[in-house]
């Protein structure tokens, strides 16, 4: 289904909203954020932690490193898969991970680290050109057998052609951030995050090839721990 596209024509200061001296810069990118009518109502507060260290609505982001963290769990453990992570109200039935995490936070901590989304958005779910933002990296951080550990989040997951099961490299995840129409905000609506398949509600899409299709990606089963194991989310920009 297409989606209609509404996008807010000027930029927003966030620093003026959040009162946030240190982030004195121009968000967001057209149609990142409801109109301002809308965004003193929802805009959570900010604590400073100091050595450049942020949390937003239960979100760490760092300045310096443009890192954003914030709690998952394991959602599924087998299975195929449309989404890597969407809200608790989201599509929980085709998503690695869920969230209590607002995707309407969320991409108040993208802008205030200065990531640039889209102007390009894509037309519908499924859309065979590549999504456009800038390039991520996404990485997990859980605890097994007492030991903390740290790895791509490409590690739980597989492509399946026909019998065939391949690992992955490294996709190329890009945050083209969400957008309004009227005044929904499509993410924080649909729960819709990280998109596996394409997806232009999402805030952070699958740029790499095969991204297209919804019939290839998979739980890397036997390597996900249980349903509902704690997991950080660990988002910077792709080197």
């Amino acid at each position: 289904m297409k989606l209609h596209r509404t996008f807010c024509g000027s930029l927003v200061c966030l620093a003026t909203v959040l009162c946030l001296s240190s982030f004195a810069a121009e968000a967001p990118a057209p149609g990142s954020l409801p109109g301002a009518e809308l965004q003193s109502e929802r805009m959570p507060p900010v604590e400073k932690l100091g050595n450049g260290a942020y949390r937003v609505g239960g979100i760490l982001i760092n300045k310096a490193e443009r890192s954003i963290t914030f709690p998952a769990q394991v959602n599924m453990d087998s299975g195929m898969l449309e989404y890597l992570i969407v809200h608790n109200k989201g599509k929980t039935h085709e998503s690695l991970l869920r969230t209590r995490i607002e995707p309407y936070t969320l991409q108040i901590a993208f802008l205030l680290l200065g990531y640039d989304g889209t102007n390009q958005r894509l037309a519908m779910q499924g859309d065979a050109n590549t999504p456009k933002g800038e390039r991520l990296r996404i990485t997990l951080a859980t605890v097994a057998g007492g030991e903390p550990l740290a790895f791509p989040v490409e590690n739980w997951l597989i492509n399946k052609f026909g019998d065939e099961v391949k690992d992955l490299a490294a996709i190329d995840w890009v945050f083209s951030g969400s957008y309004v129409d009227g005044d929904r905000f499509l993410s924080q609506e649909t729960g819709s995050i990280a998109a596996i398949w394409h997806d232009p509600v999402a805030l952070i899409d699958n740029a790499s090839p095969g991204g297209e299709s919804n019939r290839i990606w998979f739980v890397k089963q036997g390597t996900v721990p249980a349903v509902g194991t704690a997991v950080n989310v660990v988002i910077k920009p792709a080197r």
